[in-house]
């Protein structure tokens, strides 16, 4: 008999256990009313699988009656201990139908019960199969993950989303309440898709909301943005809270320039050692090794991230269909170019033809003010004035219906008519930005 099989069989024999409760020992009540349930068990399975029932069924501890050991669970739901309980019975994990607020609930009993086993797992399914529901609810799912140590997992996939998507936390609210460990672990990140200088920029900021507005004042912005101003008081305030982020941010990855301009000013908060390092390396780069790792290097757009990069990466290489084989931001075999900026060079039928004619592989971006939405086109065949209007096969027209934080990007393998009549159709509907880039295989991936 196979080894799957046995399982199977011992796997069934063990919920029958559960199910008939015959020669148990111990009755657990479970919740607090009305939602209360009592569950028969037997007390060496469960000290078997967890540490806690170990400490919790201790002669110390329970209490027995007629010969059965009581024990009373109010903080935990019916229905979540009852998930738990089959699972020390039987391996199995019975999920599927529950909602992914649920499954957090879950996730915090298994916590209690030290059952770090079934935390992996679980937070595999949730990955896995309820990612929508993750970036929908992001921020509860983050402050959940790093709420306990064990949802290392969890942890990872946040972590990940931010890195290929830095606005999704540094523009948000919630990064001014962002807990020192989800900072600190988000910066030893090297696929943190920013500019050094510009992550520096943020931390300082987040370091300002850190700090408590004076007793002296109504204003809830009372520090004064300049250092030079600050008194021993401020400055011992400030290291405080940024102290276990400045060994992580990666200074000679910066111009001398931006650490002159944006860094000086605050070099109180650096070490002797660290700050002497960087100034070597300014001064003479020629001698010394790097002293960080590389990051990821963003994308040069307003548009778009990284995260938008994979996608549309994904559609040009027709992977979208296929399960687990979308590109995420770390593999992405493609360099995304800027060639055109509308703010920048202008938004007429000429610019467009004098930046882009004669190229080959190329996608188009609009954003629509009024509403936010992204639109965009890939080409491959080279585009020109003569073929503007000739719709070719190998391309694609998409949107993002929702600006840059869209959770259902939207792909139409239509025939795209060109850049001309899109460009029209933009300024139609009200367009404020447009971009143009040129796709271009990375060596490391291989020929196109």
């Amino acid at each position: 008999m196979s080894t799957s099989k046995s399982w199977e069989l011992f796997s069934r024999n063990y919920l029958n256990l559960l199910d008939s409760a015959e020669g148990h020992d111990l009755i657990i009540n479970v919740g607090e009313e009305p939602n209360v349930k009592s569950f028969r068990a037997h007390s060496t399975i469960l000290k078997v699988h967890s540490p806690y029932f170990q400490r919790a069924l201790s002669k110390e501890w329970v209490r027995v009656e007629d010969d059965k050991m009581l024990f009373v669970k109010p903080n935990v739901s019916p229905n979540v201990f009852e998930i738990i309980l089959k699972y020390m019975y039987a391996g199995i994990i019975e999920i599927e139908n529950q909602d992914s607020a649920f499954i957090l609930n879950l996730l915090t009993a298994a916590d209690e019960i030290i059952l770090p086993d079934f935390i992996e797992e679980v937070q595999k399914y949730l990955i896995e199969n309820r990612s929508q529901w993750i970036h929908e609810q992001f921020y509860t799912v983050l402050d959940f993950a790093f709420s306990q140590i064990i949802y290392k997992s969890l942890q990872d996939f946040c972590l990940s989303l931010i890195c290929s998507d830095p606005p999704l936390l540094f523009d948000s609210e919630y990064f001014y309440y962002t807990d020192i460990n989800l900072l600190t672990a988000l910066l030893q990140r090297d696929g943190l898709a920013m500019h050094e200088i510009d992550i520096w920029n943020y931390l300082i900021k987040w370091g300002f909301a850190q700090q408590p507005p004076s007793s002296s004042s109504s204003s809830t912005t009372t520090t004064s943005q300049d250092p030079s101003e600050w008194n021993q008081e401020l400055w011992n305030k400030f290291q405080k809270s940024l102290s276990p982020c400045i060994p992580f941010i990666r200074f000679s990855l910066m111009t001398p320039e931006q650490f002159r301009e944006k860094v000086w000013p605050f070099k109180r908060l650096l070490n002797h050692e660290l700050y002497d390092n960087v100034l070597w390396n300014f001064l003479m780069p020629e001698r010394q090794t790097n002293l960080f790792n590389p990051r990821l290097k963003p994308i040069d757009s307003k548009l778009i991230t990284l995260k938008h990069v994979a996608i549309i990466a994904t559609w040009i290489d027709h992977k979208e269909k296929e399960v687990n084989e979308e590109y995420s931001s770390s593999d992405i075999p493609y360099d995304f170019t800027l060639i055109m900026r509308g703010s920048r060079d202008g938004f007429s039928q000429q610019s467009l033809h004098n930046r882009c004619g004669g190229i080959a592989k190329t996608i188009m971006l609009m954003k629509i003010k009024a509403t936010e939405e992204i639109f965009g086109m890939y080409i491959s065949s080279v585009w020109s004035n003569a073929s503007s209007s000739t719709r070719t096969h190998d391309s694609f027209m998409f949107s993002f219906n929702e600006g840059r934080n869209s959770k259902k990007p939207v792909l139409s393998r239509v025939r795209a008519a060109g850049y001309d009549l899109a460009l029209t159709r933009g300024q139609e509907r009200g367009m404020d930005e447009l971009e143009m880039f040129k796709v271009t295989q990375k060596p490391m991936f291989g020929l196109s």
